[in-house]
This record gives structure tokens, sequence and C-alpha cells, in this order.
């Protein structure tokens, strides 16, 4: 049995690229619900209405904007209205590099901030329907090695592996058996990535850089339903390459000294 079979989910970012593949991914696996959030309203609806045509009244479209506290947790209020408990939470919501910093950071790195802490310290207690819970947060392999081609991008996916680092020891994830794990995919050919390489010819080849191949956002749905059957609290996963998804270790910074 799937872990989000008979569970209630809410995906940030839902609407499109790798959300809308988890979304998608949480209904044919059984999700009794889950909720679609998006900033944008007319995508967002009109992705439900399609998904409606197939699952019913098991999925709604919220709108709402991460980097507002006050939108999350009306998000998360909504669903609990709606179906009455809460038991996974996936913070994928996120943008590019763009000229205006402090909205990359507002949305990346903020947003999972507000999704991860009103998550565990408020909903998962009070409203999961098992034992367990679990919030999953989406970072980036640019969360582990930086590239130039997003110096913003790189230090917001740096801060959401070590949020989820942080929360392995958190004292209400051990109390109320909340696991929260970041998944750091590969190049994945969003939509949003592959209007970017039709601007730029020479982009494609610099994301080969960073990643042997691109995948697509089914691929990451699929790797999920590993990493949420294997992966523990505070745990970091990559999936990239096509390839099965494997965790990440960190070394003490002590191990980390340069020598000459």
């Amino acid at each position: 049995m799937s872990f989000e079979q008979g569970k209630v989910a809410i995906v940030t970012g839902g609407a499109s690229g790798i959300g809308l593949a988890i979304v998608k991914k949480f209904l044919q696996q059984g999700a009794k619900g889950v909720g679609v959030v998006d900033i944008c309203e007319e995508t967002g609806k009109k992705v439900v209405s399609s998904l409606e045509k197939e699952y019913g009244d098991k999925v709604i479209f919220i709108e709402g904007d991460v980097s507002k506290e006050e939108d999350v947790r009306n998000a998360f209020n909504k669903m609990i209205e709606r179906f009455k408990n809460l038991d996974i939470v996936v913070n994928n919501a996120g943008i590019e590099e763009g000229p205006n910093y402090e909205k990359v950071v507002s949305i990346n790195l903020l947003g999972v901030m507000h999704g991860t802490y009103i998550a565990v310290r408020e909903y998962l207690p009070k409203y999961k329907s098992s034992d367990e819970a679990l919030v999953l947060n989406t970072a980036s392999v640019l969360g582990l090695n930086s590239s130039a081609l997003g110096s913003t991008y790189s230090a917001t996916k740096h801060g959401v592996v070590g949020l989820g680092k942080a929360f392995g020891e958190d004292e209400s994830c051990l109390k109320n058996k909340i696991r929260v794990i970041t998944i750091c995919p590969g190049v994945i050919l969003t939509p949003s990535i592959a209007d970017m390489i039709s601007k730029n010819s020479e982009l494609q080849q610099q994301l080969f850089e960073i990643s042997k191949k691109m995948s697509s956002s089914e691929y990451v749905a699929d790797a999920l339903q590993d990493i949420m059957k294997k992966g523990n609290n505070g745990s970091v996963w990559v999936a990239e390459n096509d390839e099965p998804p494997y965790e990440v270790t960190f070394l003490h910074r002590e191990e980390m000294r340069k020598t000459s």
C-alpha cells in the first residue's frame, strides 16, 4: 500500500511542473483528497477542472501566495474544512533565478519555511488521520552544489536543505511522528525551463553541466514513492538523471577542513 492511500495532501505550486505531477501521482495512488495551491488562479482552476473529471471531489484548487503566511494558513484551513484531515504537506512552490532576488527568496525559502513550521507546529499533530504525517520539501541539486547560473536560487535551495536537516531532531516531529524530508531534483524539464531554453540556445548545454540528463516531472513524482517509504525525518534525497533516488550524507565541518 502506498503512503498516500487514504490520506489528505496539500501541494504548493501544484498547478504545473513537478507539483502537478505529484498531485496526479497522489490521486492515482488513492489519496482521499489533494489540495492544489498555486498563485495562478486561471491555470489552477483549469487544471483542477480537468482532474475532477477523473477524480471528482477528491481534488480542490486554493489560490495562494506561499510567501505570505496568511495565504499558507488559509490553504491549510480550507483543506480541513473540506476533508477534515491533513496528512501530507508538499512545499514545492518555487521560481527560477530572476533579477528580483528578494522575490526568489520569499517564495523559494520563506514559502517553504511557512509551510513547514505551520504544518509541524500546528496542523499535522492535530489533523493527521493516522499515527504518522509527512512534510516533503522540494529543494534542488543546486542546494548541494551551487552554480553561477543561479546564485540566489542556489542560496534558497541550500536554505531548504538546511531547514530539512534541522528538523531531523525537532521535538514536535519526534513527539508527533512527523517526518520532514527534503528532495533535491536534478534538471527537470518543466514548462518554465523549456521556455527559458527556447529563449537562450546556450542554456541547454549549461544545464547539462549540472545534470547529465533532463528528467521529467513525472520521474520526480515516481521517485517520491520510494523516498516516502524509506526516508527518515531530516533526510535529504537526490533524484536526477532518471536514476533511482539516493539519500545524501553530510560531513561534519571538521571533516571538511581544507588540507594543503
